[in-house]
């Protein structure tokens, strides 16, 4: 249900976002403040719009946009496929967004048509990347609390779920 509900706002977050040419809102700037990784004003305000943070009183920092409570983001950018675009993943969030785990991880990957489409989207620390590809992309191992961490793999589409990595011996292990 978690992820249905991040997916529906993530859509209608995404079919809300600036036009293109629009100069950067006040939340893309500060998410983008230290690097805009080369994407356009429209791209930026379109990755910020489906983080569902907006910037807090201050100016200077985030809130979410479901409990009013402050929240952090940040964004990287690495050309996992090697196709010579960078991908952009973002950690962000708080506990009110992300349970537990205090934010979530969103991995913006550009389709044919240039835009950058969410993959991932739920509470994590981390997304790391693995040796192991499929489809020019790497498995990524979904940091977070606790010892047994999924791994998710390209399907050539999106990030599916591929089974589990163990931060530690015995760490996937059904225990009683």
């Amino acid at each position: 249900m978690f992820q249905t509900l991040v997916s529906l706002l993530l859509g209608a977050v995404l079919l809300g976002a600036a036009a293109p040419g629009a100069a950067a809102s006040a939340g893309s700037a500060l998410l983008f403040a230290k690097d805009a990784g080369g994407l356009t004003a429209q791209q930026q305000e379109e990755i910020f719009a489906a983080l569902g943070l907006k910037v807090a009183a201050d100016g200077k920092s985030f809130v979410d946009t479901v409990c009013d409570q402050p929240a952090q983001a940040n964004v990287t950018f690495s050309d996992w496929n090697g196709d010579g675009a960078q991908e952009v993943l973002a950690i962000y969030g708080n506990s009110c967004l992300s349970g537990f785990t205090g934010s979530s991880v969103t991995l913006f990957i550009r389709d044919a048509g240039g835009r950058y489409q969410p993959n991932l989207g739920f509470p994590g620390a981390s997304a790391d990347p693995k040796p192991t590809k499929n489809e020019g992309y790497p498995d990524l191992v979904i940091g977070g609390p606790g010892f047994c961490f999924p791994v998710w793999r390209w399907n050539g589409k999106q990030y599916v779920h591929h089974g589990q990595a163990a931060q530690e011996p015995g760490g996937c292990d059904q225990r009683p």
